[in-house]
Order: C-alpha cells, then sequence, then structure tokens
C-alpha cells in the first residue's frame, strides 16, 4: 500500500458504479488588483454555482491488470484532460484500484463557466467521500477548483482563487441564461492581453474591487437593474469580438437584471429575477448565429 490515505468500499459497493454530479459557475464580477510574485494575478470575483450540468460515472475496477480509463461523450476536449492528472496524483498519495470513468461533457472548453474546473473537483469531493482524505488541495488544479470543491452557493474568492467566503445573505439565485459564442478564449491568452493593454497598471486595488463588490451583492439583494457587470476581461473581449455588444443590448431589453462575460470568456449570461417575456427571448436567440450553446439554468 501506498503511504497516504486507504481507498475504502464496502462489500456492496465493489461492483457498483458511482454517479457523481460535476458543476459549473459564471462570474458575477471579476477584478484583477495586481500581478503577484509567483507569477499569478491578484483576483477579486463572486461566483455563483451552476449545478450538474455535467457529470462522472466512476466505476472501480478489481482486474488489476488494467489501468484508469476514461471516455468522454459530447464536447471535445483538446490535449490532456484534467481528471487525468487528478487520478495520477491521486494514485501518488492513495492505494486506488483502477477508475474507469464516463464524463458526460456538455460545456465547451475556452467558455469560462468552469467545465474541467468542475470535473476535477467533483473527482476530488468523490475521493474523498470514498475515506480517504488525499493530501491533493483543489488548488493544484486551477484557480476555478477551490470554489467548486467548496460547497458555497455564492462566494467571495480572492487570491489566485484559493480563498473561498461564502457571501453572508447572498441575493435570491436568479434565472441564469447562458450563451456560449462559437469562438473560445484560453485564460492564459487572455491574461496575455490584458496584461500587454495595461502595460502593468490595474485600475482597481483590493479595496477599491470588495467596495464594488458590496455594491453590486446590494443592488441584486434588492433585486434592482444593475446593467453590465464589472470583468477587466471584457475591454479585451470587445474589442475582439465585437457582436457581444448585440446579445448584451438583447438581455437590456428583455429585463435582465444584470448582464456580463464569466470569466475570461468566452460565454456570457444574462441575469433574470423577472421570467415575463424569457420564452421569448430564448426563441429570439436563434437568430444570433454566432451562438452555439445556450444553457438556461433556474
Amino acid at each position: 500500500m501506498r503511504a497516504g490515505a486507504s481507498f475504502l468500499l464496502s462489500q456492496e459497493e465493489v461492483c457498483m458504479s458511482f454517479f457523481v454530479q460535476s458543476d459549473a459557475k459564471i462570474n458575477i464580477s471579476l477584478r484583477i488588483t495586481g500581478k503577484r510574485p509567483d507569477g499569478y494575478h491578484e483576483l477579486r470575483s463572486v461566483f455563483l454555482r451552476l449545478s450538474a450540468l455535467e457529470s462522472l460515472t466512476i466505476t472501480p475496477q478489481y482486474d488489476h491488470n488494467v489501468r484508469n480509463s476514461l471516455s468522454v461523450h459530447g464536447e471535445t476536449v483538446q490535449g490532456k484532460n484534467i481528471l487525468d492528472e487528478v487520478l495520477a496524483r491521486a494514485g501518488q498519495t492513495m492505494d486506488l484500484p483502477p477508475l474507469h470513468i464516463s464524463l458526460v461533457k456538455n460545456i465547451p472548453p475556452g467558455s469560462g463557466l468552469g467545465g474541467g474546473s468542475g470535473n476535477a473537483a467533483a473527482l476530488l469531493s468523490w475521493l474523498n467521500r470514498m475515506g480517504g482524505r488525499n493530501s491533493l488541495l483543489p488548488e493544484e488544479f486551477g484557480s476555478d477548483v477551490p470554489f467548486l470543491f467548496s460547497d458555497a452557493l455564492w462566494a467571495s474568492v480572492s487570491g489566485r482563487g484559493e480563498i473561498i467566503t461564502p457571501v453572508a445573505s447572498p441575493p435570491e439565485t436568479p434565472v441564469v441564461l447562458v450563451a456560449v459564442p462559437s469562438w473560445k478564449m484560453s485564460t492564459q491568452t487572455a491574461f496575455s492581453l490584458i496584461d500587454e493593454a495595461r502595460g502593468g497598471r490595474f485600475p482597481l486595488n483590493g479595496g477599491e474591487a470588495e467596495r464594488e463588490r458590496d455594491d453590486l451583492l446590494d443592488g441584486l439583494r434588492e433585486q434592482r437593474h444593475v446593467g453590465l457587470l464589472p470583468n477587466d476581461f471584457l475591454p479585451v473581449l470587445l474589442n475582439l469580438y465585437p457582436r457581444y455588444s448585440e446579445l448584451f443590448s438583447a438581455f437590456s431589453d428583455y429585463g435582465a437584471a444584470g448582464w456580463g462575460i464569466t470569466g475570461s470568456g468566452s460565454a456570457c449570461f444574462g441575469l433574470f429575477y423577472k421570467k415575463n417575456g424569457l420564452g421569448s427571448f430564448l426563441r429570439d436567440m436563434t437568430r444570433y448565429d454566432w451562438i452555439r450553446k445556450i444553457f438556461c439554468l433556474e
């Protein structure tokens, strides 16, 4: 047995498959307030969880002549899947049988919804539930993983993403309409573009970003019209893809309380407290030929 945690299953569970939901997120706000000595950016953000957009079915394999395996159904993931990384790292600290994971992948990579991070968080949580308090830290796998590993629905997120503070007295969760465009945006490319555009300058410091966050949350608690939501990646993305403005205008026309970009893009979203006309809006969205996928979450 390897040093570390044991993988524990009851006799009844030995031949079972385990269904695990995998969540995603949107950034209600996202401010970059500095660059750290380790090269990461200092963030201030409000996250809202989007539940169960994807799922994992995990089947332990008790033939030790087989290896871990992963099958992906739905969206294509280019390159190495984050689940392979989690399994490889977990196998170094836990006494794991080989696992087969079947992933239902609904979220296009590069959309800023944290789909891959949610997959990693779901697998880490499942490993912990199986009796192994493994030594892996969620932040080792990406900046969105700590929030999705947590139980928070709404949270203020800071540092590089590892500091999670659940929002006290959170707003009522609105209907969230997410539109994923035909283009993608890698996080690394987005940060490079914003660093180039700003030349190392950051418009808001941490305290200013937190005051802005508090005002925004108060507006959403009161279900006021808060309009375009703050995201420091927005100017870069609008410059590259001006068609976002078409949908932002439509969000406003159809009564959204707020709208914006999630993460570093590419998905955009609207928050609706009033459902009147939402069905008509969903039908009208077919005229935007640059939108490849829509999620409507109540």
